[in-house]
């Protein structure tokens, strides 16, 4: 193998190696890993939510319950002292049942208060146990494509790896004025810093080659590496 035949297996591997971190840059299983995560975070702040919405209702049984209990207490002392026969007066007795005539339906109204805070608690509870297995769900769902990422990465990573090989081996083979010369222009021509003749033009120059400069290149030997003076790139006699 030539020298130039050795730049153009630079060039290849440097054009693999470029392909192999586009894929890597946008691989459609990090989108999908990357999906799977925004899911999951979603069903978090659903979540959360809910359970903020869970906690009021919590704090609102709490506080009728105890309501309820003060009620219930205090009507618990007005009969003792309505039936203990300690009242000194039957206006006393009359007071006393009129306080626990106003206390029956204020009862009844926060043991109603109660009731319809626990009913508001049962569908809240269930989409609590929803977003529990839709996290659960989504767990196994972001565990499967990271398996996934991890392995297509894995397995680019080992490609990438091969070709800078390959790469090393070819460019020990170049001369260092040759690879310098090349290295330079990469930046500007990616794939096609080094290009063939045809016989008449530079086979991906935009532009046509003078004739006193497409002669030059002809009377070139086979495989001489020479510059096109219309793009710049090195070309291949």
């Amino acid at each position: 193998m030539s020298a130039v035949d050795d730049l153009l297996a630079v060039q290849d591997e440097d054009t693999t190696a470029d392909q192999i971190r586009h894929r890597l840059a946008h691989l459609p299983e990090r989108a999908t890993f990357e999906a799977a995560l925004a899911e999951r975070h979603s069903v978090d702040a659903d979540r959360e939510g809910v359970r903020l919405e869970r906690l009021e209702l919590d704090r609102r049984q709490k506080r009728a319950e105890a309501d309820v209990e003060a009620v219930v207490t205090r009507m618990q002392e007005l009969n003792r002292r309505l039936y203990d026969s300690g009242i000194s007066s039957p206006r006393e007795a009359r007071e006393i049942q009129q306080e626990v005539d106003r206390l029956t339906p204020r009862q009844d109204d926060l043991e109603e208060r109660v009731l319809e805070i626990m009913e508001e608690i049962d569908p809240v509870d269930a989409r609590l146990r929803e977003l529990d297995v839709l996290a659960e769900a989504g767990d196994a769902k972001i565990a499967e494509a990271q398996a996934v990422l991890a392995g297509t990465e894995e397995g680019l990573a080992e490609d990438l790896t091969s070709a800078g090989d390959r790469r090393r081996v070819a460019a020990a083979e170049v001369p260092a004025d040759a690879l310098d010369r090349y290295e330079r222009l990469r930046g500007v021509f990616g794939a096609s810093t080094v290009a063939g003749f045809d016989g008449s033009d530079c086979r991906v120059c935009p532009l046509s080659m003078p004739a006193v400069e497409v002669d030059r290149v002809k009377h070139l030997e086979v495989g001489t590496l020479t510059d096109c003076t219309e793009c710049g790139r090195l070309v291949v006699r």
